[in-house]
Parts: C-alpha cells; sequence; structure tokens
C-alpha cells in the first residue's frame, strides 16, 4: 500500500551525470523513493538509480572536511571545518608554487565529476567537450588532466575529427530508421541511460536486421534477437578493413561519393588487399564467408549503421580501428543518410555562456605534450599517464601536489602499484568525493561533495534545456562541487572569474541564449529551442563548413579515409590494423604460460567502475569480481562454476569467482574492473583487475591503456560451493522490461505502415485499370510498323492529346521521360542552355530533389550562377526571399511544390507571379 506522506516531485536523477528524468518520493525531507518520469520520453531509471536513496544515506557517505591523522596508505581522518579545509589546501598550494613552480600543481577529474555546470565552466578555454577543469590554470598550472585520458576521447573526438571534420557531440546513429545497426563492441543493455537499449530493442521489433559483434554474446544481443558474431578482442580493425575490401572487390561502394568527397581511398584499395576474408579470419577469428555476408549486407541495407561507444578504444589501433568502421559505412553510403551515421544540423544545441573558461597557461608546457601531443592540443591539458613520470621521476619536471576531483586513479589505470608508489610521493594531495575512495588513503584533506539531487544547476539535452531543482538538502556539510571549485578560486585570488552562487551560475549559463532563469522557470522548468528542418548529405550543400562551402571541415575538404591531421603529427595517415603488441600472434613466446586473451571492461548492473560497491541492495547479486570464461577453456583447466580462481598476466595474479559461459567467444576472458575500493565486500576491496594491466601498453596516437588485448592464463585455487554456483548460475537483473525476440530481425512477417506517398504512391486503381491492355497483349514498340507498334503508337500519342489539353499545350511540346530525374534534368538544363542569351542567373532551393541540384552544380560549372534559396521553420520558401533574389539577368526559378520529405506544398501561385514579373521562366 502506498505511503500517503510522501510526497512525489518531478526531478532529474543525481545518481549519475546522464540526467535521466524522475519522480522522487520525499518523506519528511528526505528522498525515500524515486520512479521513471513516464510523461517525458528521457523518463527512465537503470538499476542503479532504483538504489539512489540506499546510495545518497549510504553509511559510507561523506559527511564533513576531514585532514589526515594517520601514515598515508591509510584512510585514518578527523573531522575539521571548511574553513580550516581550505586554509589547509591554499597554504600547501602557494608553498609547492614558491618552491617549484605552479607546474608542480594538478587537478586530475573523473567520472564523478561531470556535472554539466562543473564541465562547462571549468574546462579549458577553446577546447570542443571537456570534464578536465581549468581551475589551476589562473594559478600558472599548465596541469589540468583526467579520465580523457583513457575514456572517450579517441572515439568521440579525435577518430571522427581527422577523418570527417565532425565529433560525437555533432553526430548521432539513426537508429529509428535503419534497415541495419551493427553493435560493435558495445553493450547498451548496461548503458548509464538504456536509452539506446529501448531505440535498438524498438527496432528489432520492427524488423531491424541487428549483428552484434563482441568477442561476448551479450543481454544487448540476446535482447534484440541480433546476430552474434564472436571476435577476439583486439582485431577489430582488422575485421572492418576485411569488410571495406569486400565492398571494394565487389564494387558495392558509393562510387559518386568516393570519387568526388573522399581523400586516399586509391591507397586504401591498395592497404586493404592485405585483408582479403581468408587472411582475416585468421587474425579475428571471423569466418571468411561471414565477413563477406556481413559486407554484403551493410551494402545492400536500406540504411545501416554501428552502434558503438569506447569499446574499440582499448587496443593498439583503437583509433585506426575506429576510423576503419567509420569509413567502411561512409563508402558503402550511409554516411549522412536516413538509417545511417547521422551528422547533427547546427543549431540543435542549446547555447550555454562559457565565457569564463581559462586558457592553458603554458600547453607546451603540460605533462606528457611531447608524447601525445594530438591528444594535449584536442583537450589542452596534460596526459594523465605523464603524472607517473613527474612524480617518480621529475620528467619533465617534478609534479608535487594533486587534487583529485571525483576520480579514483588507483582503481582505473594500469599497473595499480606504479600508481601506488605515485601517489604515496606527492607532497600533498587532496580528493573530492561522496565516499572515500582508494585515492583517499593518500590524501591530507578528504572534501565532501553532494549528489546532482542536492543541487540546483541544470541540464541540456540537444535543443532542451531544463532546471536540475535541488530535491533535498545537502547531507551533512557536503557542498556542490562546482562550489567547491568555486570557493578555491576565491581563496586564491580569482572567485571573480567564476560565479559563486548556484543562481548566479545559471544566470551566467544562460547569457546570449535568448533566454533568462525567470524565463525558464515561467515555462515550467525547461524550454526547446526550434530545430532546423533535416537535410541530408551536408557536404553536399556546404552545410558542414564553417566558410559555407560544399566539403567535410577538414584541411582538404574531404572525408579523408588518408588523414591530413594525423600525417602532420608524425603518425600513419591510413586506417591501418596494429596487431596488439601483446597478443597470440606478435607474441607467442608468451603464449606458453598465458594462452588466453585478456579482456576487462564490461559493465555489470550493480556498480559503475568502483562506485557503488558498498551499497549492499546492489552488491548482493555481485558480492564478488568475477571473470568470465569459456566453458570449454575452463573444462580443459578443470574450472567450474563459481571456484575460486586466479587470473595471471605478466604482471601479476589477482583473484575472482570464476563464472562459466557459452557467451564468450574461446580463447578470451572478461574480467570484472573496479575492485580496490575501501568500501564494499572484502573481495571487491582487495581484487583489483588493474594489478594485470601494463602502463606501457597503449595507442599510440590517444595514449589509451590496452585493457582488452592483453595475454593471461586462469587457474583454479579451490572450488565453490553450492551458495555460489547458485548464485553465479541465477541470470543477473536487468534494468528496464527485457524484450527477447526469435531470431534475428531480418526474418519473420513484418506489418508495414507506409507513410511515404509524398515521395511514391501506389499506383491508383483507375492508372492500372487503364495501363493494363498495354502491359499484357498491346505490348509492341511505338516505333516498329507491325500492327502491334501501330497500336502502341496511337496509345502514344493519344495520351500526349490528352495531356496537352490538361496543360493547355500543343502535343508536340510534350515529351516523355523515363522517370522524373529525367525530366527534372531535361527542364533545367535545356532551359538553361535555351536562354542563355538573355541571362545566365538560376535560382532554386537549398531543399529541391537531387535531380535539380545536381543539375544546377553541373549548371555552375558550365559558368551559370545559381542562387539556393533557404526555407523557413515550415520547410516553406518565402516569397520576399525570391523577390530579394530576382536580377535583370534571372532566366529561371525552379522550386518543387511539394517536397517529397517533408511534405511542405510551396506558395507556387505567388513564387510563379513574381518570376513572370521579372520576365524569368518558372
Amino acid at each position: 500500500m502506498a505511503n500517503k506522506n510522501i510526497e512525489w516531485k518531478s526531478g532529474i536523477c543525481g545518481i549519475c551525470p546522464a540526467g535521466c528524468w524522475i519522480e522522487a518520493g520525499i518523506e519528511n525531507g528526505k528522498l525515500v523513493d524515486i520512479r521513471a518520469d513516464k510523461t517525458h520520453p528521457l523518463g527512465m531509471i537503470c538499476r542503479r538509480g532504483e538504489h539512489a536513496p540506499e546510495i545518497i544515506y549510504s553509511e559510507h557517505r561523506l559527511k564533513y572536511p576531514m585532514k589526515r591523522v594517520g601514515p598515508k596508505g591509510t584512510h585514518k581522518f578527523e573531522r575539521i571545518s571548511w574553513d580550516e579545509a581550505y586554509d589547509i589546501i591554499v597554504d600547501n598550494l602557494n608553498r609547492i608554487k614558491e618552491e617549484s613552480g605552479p607546474e608542480a600543481l594538478s587537478v586530475y577529474t573523473g567520472r564523478g565529476a561531470f556535472e554539466l555546470s562543473l564541465c562547462d565552466m571549468y574546462q579549458p578555454k577553446g577546447v570542443a567537450v571537456s570534464s578536465a577543469s581549468s581551475i589551476l590554470f589562473p594559478f600558472g598550472s599548465p596541469n589540468t588532466m583526467g579520465v580523457g585520458a583513457l575514456c572517450y576521447v579517441s572515439f568521440a573526438m579525435i577518430a571522427p575529427d581527422v577523418t570527417l571534420g565532425r565529433m560525437l557531440i555533432n553526430m548521432y546513429t539513426d537508429m529509428e530508421n535503419a534497415g541495419m545497426l551493427v553493435v560493435w563492441g558495445a553493450n547498451p543493455a548496461t548503458d548509464s541511460p538504456p536509452l539506446d537499449m529501448y531505440r535498438l530493442e524498438a527496432a528489432a521489433q520492427r524488423g531491424c536486421d541487428i549483428v552484434v559483434i563482441d568477442p561476448r554474446h551479450t543481454e544487448t544481443a540476446k535482447r534484440t534477437g541480433a546476430e552474434w558474431i564472436p571476435i577476439r578482442p583486439g582485431t577489430d580493425g582488422a575485421l572492418a578493413l576485411s569488410l571495406i575490401e569486400v565492398i571494394i572487390d565487389e564494387d558495392l561502394y558509393d562510387e559518386p561519393f568516393v570519387e568526388n568527397w573522399t581523400q586516399g581511398f586509391d591507397e586504401l584499395v591498395t592497404y586493404t588487399q592485405h585483408f582479403r576474408p581468408e587472411a582475416a579470419e585468421k587474425i579475428t577469428g571471423v569466418p571468411a564467408e561471414k565477413i563477406r555476408d556481413l559486407a554484403r549486407r551493410i551494402a545492400g541495407a536500406t540504411g545501416a549503421a554501428p552502434v558503438m561507444y569506447t569499446g574499440l578504444e582499448y587496443s593498439n589501433s583503437g583509433i585506426q580501428a575506429i576510423r576503419a568502421v567509420l569509413t567502411l559505412f561512409a563508402i558503402s553510403g550511409h554516411l549522412d543518410t536516413a538509417g545511417g551515421i547521422g551528422l547533427s544540423m547546427n543549431g540543435q544545441h542549446f547555447p550555454i555562456n562559457r565565457s569564463c573558461n581559462q586558457e592553458n597557461p603554458n600547453l607546451a608546457r603540460a605533462a606528457a605534450r611531447d608524447k601525445f601531443p594530438l591528444y594535449s592540443d584536442y583537450r589542452g591539458e596534460s596526459h594523465a599517464s605523464g603524472l607517473v613520470d613527474a612524480v617518480l621521476h621529475g620528467e619533465p619536471y617534478p609534479i608535487r601536489g594533486l587534487i583529485v576531483h571525483g576520480a579514483s586513479l588507483l582503481t582505473s589505470w594500469p599497473q595499480t602499484s606504479v600508481w601506488r608508489e605515485t601517489l604515496s610521493k606527492l607532497d600533498f594531495m587532496v580528493t573530492i568525493d561522496r565516499q572515500l575512495t582508494a585515492d583517499s588513503a593518500y590524501a591530507d584533506i578528504v572534501l565532501p561533495a553532494t549528489t546532482m539531487f542536492e543541487i540546483d544547476s541544470y541540464m541540456v539535452y540537444g535543443p532542451i534545456f531544463r532546471l536540475r531543482e535541488k530535491l533535498i538538502e545537502p547531507v551533512g556539510e557536503a557542498r556542490n562541487d562546482y562550489l567547491i571549485m568555486a570557493g578555491l578560486a576565491q581563496r586564491l585570488g580569482y572567485g571573480h572569474l567564476y560565479p559563486q552562487s548556484e543562481e548566479e551560475l545559471i544566470h551566467f549559463a544562460l547569457q546570449g541564449s535568448g533566454y533568462s532563469l525567470e524565463d525558464i522557470r515561467a515555462a515550467g522548468g525547461r524550454v526547446k529551442l526550434p530545430t532546423p528542418m533535416m537535410e541530408y548529405k551536408k557536404w553536399e550543400k556546404g552545410r558542414l563548413r564553417a566558410d559555407g562551402q560544399p566539403g567535410f571541415e577538414t584541411p582538404s575538404g574531404k572525408f579523408e579515409i588518408w588523414s591530413s591531421k594525423l600525417e602532420e603529427y608524425g603518425y600513419e595517415p591510413l586506417p591501418k590494423y596494429t596487431e596488439p603488441v601483446e597478443g597470440p600472434l606478435a607474441a607467442p613466446h608468451l603464449t606458453g604460460d598465458y594462452p588466453l586473451v585478456f579482456n576487462s571492461g564490461a559493465r555489470p548492473h550493480t556498480d559503475f567502475r568502483s562506485q557503488h560497491h558498498g551499497i549492499k541492495g546492489l552488491n548482493k547479486d555481485n558480492p564478488e569480481p568475477t571473470v568470465e570464461i569459456n566453458w570449454e577453456d575452463a573444462r580443459e583447466r578443470g574450472i567450474k562454476q563459481g571456484d575460486l580462481v586466479e587470473v595471471r598476466t605478466p604482471r601479476g595474479s589477482v583473484p575472482f569467482r570464476a563464472r562459466i559461459s557459452q557467451d564468450i567467444v574461446r580463447g578470451a576472458i572478461e574480467a570484472n574492473m573496479g575492485g580496490g575500493t575501501p568500501v564494499g565486500p572484502k573481495a571487491w576491496r582487495e581484487w583489483n583487475v588493474n594489478e594485470l594491466t601494463d602502463l606501457g601498453n597503449y595507442d599510440e596516437i590517444s595514449g589509451f591503456p590496452v585493457y582488452k588485448a592483453l595475454l593471461c592464463d586462469v587457474i583454479k585455487i579451490e572450488d565453490g560451493d553450492a551458495r555460489v554456483r547458485s548464485r553465479l548460475s541465477r541470470a543477473e537483473n536487468v534494468c528496464g522490461v527485457p524484450v527477447t525476440l526469435n531470431g534475428n530481425g531480418r526474418s519473420g512477417n513484418k506489418h508495414r505502415i507506409y507513410l511515404d506517398n509524398n515521395a511514391t504512391t501506389a499506383v491508383d486503381p483507375r492508372v492500372r485499370e487503364a495501363m493494363l491492355p498495354y502491359l499484357e497483349q498491346m505490348y509492341g514498340n511505338p516505333s516498329s510498323i507491325h500492327g502491334t507498334g501501330r497500336d502502341a503508337r496511337e496509345a502514344v500519342d493519344r495520351a500526349r492529346r490528352q495531356i496537352a489539353r490538361l496543360i493547355n499545350a500543343r502535343p508536340r511540346r510534350v515529351i516523355f521521360t523515363g522517370g522524373g530525374s529525367e525530366a527534372d534534368n531535361l527542364a533545367l538544363k535545356g532551359a538553361a542552355f535555351a536562354l542563355r542569351n538573355r541571362g545566365r542567373h538560376i535560382i532554386t532551393t537549398q531543399i529541391e530533389h537531387p535531380a535539380i541540384l545536381q543539375s544546377a552544380a553541373f549548371l555552375e560549372r558550365q559558368g551559370f550562377d545559381v542562387s539556393y534559396l533557404p526555407v523557413n521553420d515550415e520547410g516553406l520558401v518565402e516569397p520576399d526571399s525570391l523577390q530579394k533574389a530576382l536580377r535583370e539577368d534571372t532566366l529561371l526559378v525552379s522550386v518543387m511544390m511539394a517536397n517529397n520529405e517533408t511534405g511542405a506544398i510551396q506558395p507556387i501561385k505567388e513564387l510563379a507571379r513574381l518570376a513572370r514579373e521579372h520576365g524569368a521562366r518558372f
């Protein structure tokens, strides 16, 4: 029975930065229940979010500032005031700056510092997107760094930008219109939020062909009934190149796009000869015929797109593998088309004022910039891996002080022992979080941060701006992450650079948007900008480049298979494949002791990396880190479900609980990450997978560590008991409602709803009846002299006369063509060349059929001047815009009456009148 004392408030989930819309149950000022807001598509909740009350009021929650009273390496602290904490921090920062220079200080940010206003206000100036903090830039330090050095940047920034001049923030996967979706190295079922999982399930239900390429038969594959293509971890680039080779070899690529809009295709053709399917099979484990089948399906699909996130980043050729996948879908005709890889229209993001962003005072001095210059330039920051050399070896100079904000270096970076030594050698360290972290063991000061349920801020979802309204008061003396940093800036002498209260922050963020905070509140707490009408193949229309010219925002203006930027930085310009350096083919000398391929990083529903292990409602289903191993590999090692095992690599060994499965490719394992935290069950506190990984093994371009293509073995330690076996045999609870389909979406009957009659309609029954005699009996050639031919000729002439009467023309003026595109070409080019003595100016619109736009482009190359009229928010040409465009030398105006994509019907009568008044044909 529902508790009548609970007050339900609409709000935004505060467990992670995703911003799902929820309703919070509040009782006596405390959040006691939570549910998805079902009134909006953004209303959803994951399993972690369902445990929000337990997370907010956890026994492990930090409530007060603390200072160290025990030796480093322990979690012994005593409570202090905020004033004392700030005084200690400021005194130490100033001391280190005076002794060693400002560059001896650094700040590291992680996922716990992803709250949107925190990122917006503190990111380095001039950077497209970043969670790094510029808080020490005015202090003189160039050293901001963070989790971007091991997540997101390769996939979402560098790879797409050096290839097509776009980043993930301006791209999307058009799942709703795709005929085929390839989920590649991702498992949206465990996403936070699980929005893409819901979209995939909807696609599966409508019959979309879904393929999952992954070493694991994931929950996503099962819930969508997708075809699973197992692959050896780290070889995705080789598979992508092999698919490209098939598409090229069988002439399945988009020839006009390749010839006119790509750079490096000829070099790609030569290189992919090394990846014929039979060769790729030996590398990837994917059968040659399956590679050919998949390539043909991608090329032949009516809209196909990859569904990816960061999974491909963690190999020695992570960036190049992602570039190979982008190239595969682009040359197959699926770039910026319906159902393909979408490129967002300009003006689709709510504008946030970030004028308080500070510029890196000396990027050239940033740690590890000499090692990873491209990464450093994209992010305006140091590469976090450089912290080790700076602290332990003084290279390029000593770093002595560190602020860790919402992060855990010891559980996220490879070779924990190296990082343990690094943190222990720091002179001064601060951690800011909601609970003690592994890093806190080496902190001098610990500051308590709020959850996002306890703050006033905002969220942006494309064109939507919504206030994040405080649902509960802060727990203890915890403070808003943003205000903690603003307070530090104030005490360091430059607080005037940043808003100093939550309300001031929101007012500041809205400056220049056209809305005030009062406007937002009056609108119910959220507003949505009007968005422009979608256009496809924007590179043809000047919609991608800042200068308005056709092409891509790349140095060549083309889709760069051969990347000019990578070449400029001294990297391989083609998306070439690098065999994992610690893999069975490149390191056969290791396979005797380490015959299995190590994989780590897959997300469960019960935590997020090292977060939430102390939450009993979550960890009861996953109280120990597990290693998933193929049942045949387990049988060979005498390992049974639930056995305690040890995973060994050349770096060391870590215990895990064995999960035996047929859902992982033979020869590979998947080990849970996130262990090593100071809270939670004993196993999660002690079993840290990153004791096994290698800090010196990384992608040479991004510096991202290799987490998914190392070598290992699994050794049994002791039998598991019946209780453990029972727990591991149960299916893991999932968020949302699982939907499992029988078989792949390609098969089965589909109920079709056709909503494209504006483009092509079914034949009218009366037309069909009139045409049947000429399709069945009177099918002669009208040019033939026999009777059947003469009957056909009479039918054509009769039709010509009927059409002439309909449009008040002479029959000989009526010309039959093979279709609309031919007719458009004939009309536009014919009129232009016939009337060129009267002028060389033509007017059309930006939303015409390609038959008109391409004809217009052809005429421009012949010396004609073409004006392209814009349309308003309703897709209509304003007569005033035509009036302004008309000139004395305008010979022709071409405007489609009804748009084949939007259905907008143009004001033809008014447009035609204006054209005639100026002596132009219409």
